[in-house]
């Protein structure tokens, strides 16, 4: 077993071969290799040779996904053994990508990397709301959250997600790391984040980096809990019982040495020791004792009498001692100017004190962790009271805003029927084209108000565009052109409300209306396979490269740094990915002076 090697099961990942990977698992696992082992000696240290080659860009994105994979075939192998707890994690993570985007392959790739370095990790996928990280983390209790994002449009997420850590009151409960595209190490401080990591190669030493400190500060600050579980008084009383008991003094202490207690007889002992201390000709070097004595540290102090140091510990390190002195064995001469009396123990007498207080402090440390984890219940039970009461205002505040949305619609309702009257009037007075233009704003309007939650088919959502290019070829005289070309094919396909019209307003108003002598809008949609394929096309103005590249970026807008039209374009991919997630597709192609293309691709479906 000892020498069995894993060079190339290390290869087999660097090559991101899958079936190699999956043979040299179950190879190192006939050779009684640990499934630990597998992971530390051989995926970590592959994938730390393939982060390196990254950083030098040496490989790419697309590399690291075929690599990732086929380390992840080898981890299926080694699950069951994990699952069956033959491999301990070295800490757990939750994983997914934020509200508002889909974006998934830097998310599963970090997945894939944490889970080979040991983590357990709960992965909740993409387009995931704040309140469901809340809720993860409350009932999964993560060493670590990560938080992934693409588009800077949905960065925001991220700081919400946060926020609604903190007002949980888990905030200081679980380290944040995020990244993404739209990141960097001063934004992620700016929202609150603990860690950023532009890519899944960097992220795996940071988050190790951050749970191993904070692991670290936990056990540090553990000792304040020990006077949790001791009321007051009640540390006295054991020191006097047992000190009755045995004859020897008790002191409990903190991991940093500091005193629970007072030192009571204990302190005459300790402080003939430091003065010896402090005068080398009279003093003795400090000796350890040998024997059966329960994980207990015997020693002799400065002056040659015995001390006993028991420590207390638990899963996160040591978190205080208890200490116990201070005798001599049978045979020693008594020290010189002592003056408090000294039992005398046999070796006997000494395993037996030692066997005492293992049992004391084993007790000592079940109930402290019995109280630690009932105090943990707690906090966490007023953390989701809280959290449910924050929930409690959204709704409210969620069941006003439909309140107030429902008012808004009254003054519409009252000038749609007004227009419709309008129309009436016209069509009896004669005047034909007024009374086409006002049922078309009438029915434009009532399109809008009444069918904006649902979804609607291409032949409805088309008989409003006509009814708005209608408007706008009435309104520019023959400056703007429009021609509609749909297959019948299409035309039952279902679409959110109201995503092509603002497309179609964009091209008027930022295309066609800005060129002197206008232009013409063309609107068209087919099938392609089992995709609907939209396109409105215009031979306008066009968008410069800028502009393009900031239409996606709401930071130009929220910053006030200058006017970005294409919201409506934003606004509509949002739409899509909400109804349709990752099988939809927006793409914008133009160049200033030639014109302007926006294309939508979504699957065809029927009621």
């Amino acid at each position: 077993m000892a020498s069995f090697s894993l060079e190339n099961l290390i290869q087999a990942v660097i090559d991101g071969n899958a079936v190699k990977v999956r043979e040299e698992v179950k190879r190192a696992l006939a050779a009684g290799i640990e499934p630990a082992r597998i992971i530390t000696d051989g995926f970590v240290a592959a994938m730390d040779v393939v982060g390196e080659r990254f950083e030098r860009n040496e490989i790419y994105v697309t590399d690291l996904i075929i690599t990732a994979r086929a380390m992840h075939t080898g981890l299926k192998e080694l699950k069951p053994l994990m699952l069956a707890g033959k491999v301990q994690p070295v800490g757990r993570a939750i994983v997914g990508t934020v509200q508002g985007d889909i974006h998934d392959i830097g998310k599963n790739l970090l997945a894939i990397m944490l889970e080979a370095s040991g983590f357990e990790v709960i992965d909740l996928g993409v387009n995931v709301a704040p309140s469901t990280f809340v809720e993860a983390v409350i009932k999964h209790r993560p060493d670590v959250l990560c938080l992934s994002a693409l588009l800077s449009s949905t960065r925001k997420g991220m700081e919400e997600t946060i926020t609604a850590l903190r007002e949980a009151g888990w905030r200081d409960k679980v380290k944040v790391v995020v990244g993404g595209t739209p990141l960097n190490e001063k934004i992620a401080a700016r929202m609150g984040a603990d860690g950023y990591a532009p890519d899944a190669t960097a992220a795996i030493p940071l988050i190790k980096s951050l749970i191993g400190a904070d692991r670290k500060r936990r056990a540090v600050l553990a000792p304040a809990t020990l006077d949790l579980f001791f009321g007051e008084g009640s540390l006295e009383d054991l020191q006097r019982a047992f000190t009755r008991m045995t004859g020897l003094h008790l002191v409990m202490v903190d991991a940093a040495g500091r005193p629970l207690t007072s030192l009571g007889g204990f302190l005459e002992c300790s402080r003939h020791c430091h003065l010896l201390k402090e005068n080398p000709a009279r003093a003795q070097d400090v000796t350890t004792l040998q024997g059966n004595f329960k994980e207990a540290f015997i020693y002799r102090c400065h002056a040659g009498l015995v001390e006993i140091s028991y420590p207390l510990a638990n899963e996160d390190g040591t978190v205080g001692a208890v200490l116990c002195g201070h005798c001599l064995l049978r045979g020693d001469p008594d020290p010189a100017d002592l003056k408090a009396a000294v039992p005398v123990l046999s070796l006997t007498d000494l395993e037996a004190v030692c066997g005492l207080l293992s049992f004391v402090s084993g007790q000592i440390m079940q109930l402290n962790t019995v109280l630690l984890v009932n105090k943990e219940l707690e906090d966490q039970q007023a953390s989701f009271i809280h959290f449910l009461k924050r929930q409690h205002q959204l709704e409210q505040a969620l069941k006003d805003a439909e309140l107030k949305a429902l008012q808004s619609q009254v003054n519409p309702h009252f000038l749609f029927n007004s227009l419709n009257t309008v129309a009436r009037l016209a069509l009896l007075e004669g005047a034909a084209n007024t009374e086409k233009m006002v049922r078309a704003l009438a029915r434009l309007m009532r399109y809008s108000l009444y069918q904006v939650k649902g979804t609607v088919s291409l032949a409805e959502e088309i008989a409003a565009v006509r009814d708005y290019l209608f408007i706008q070829e009435t309104r520019f005289s023959d400056r703007v052109r429009s021609r509609v070309e749909v297959e019948e094919a299409a035309m039952q396909a279902r679409l959110p409300c109201m995503v092509l019209q603002p497309l179609v307003e964009n091209a008027i108003i930022h295309g066609l209306e800005p060129k002197e002598e206008g232009g013409e809008i063309t609107v068209s949609a087919r099938l392609v396979g089992d995709q609907v394929r939209v396109e409105i096309r215009d031979d306008g103005v066009g968008i410069p490269p800028e502009v393009k590249k900031a239409i996606f970026d709401l930071e130009v807008r929220r910053s006030g740094k200058g006017q970005v039209s294409g919201l409506g374009i934003v606004n509509v991919y949002r739409r899509l990915q909400h109804h349709f997630g990752s099988n939809c597709a927006l793409d914008v192609a133009s160049m200033p002076g030639k014109g302007t293309c926006v294309q939508l691709t979504f699957p065809y479906t029927v009621d």
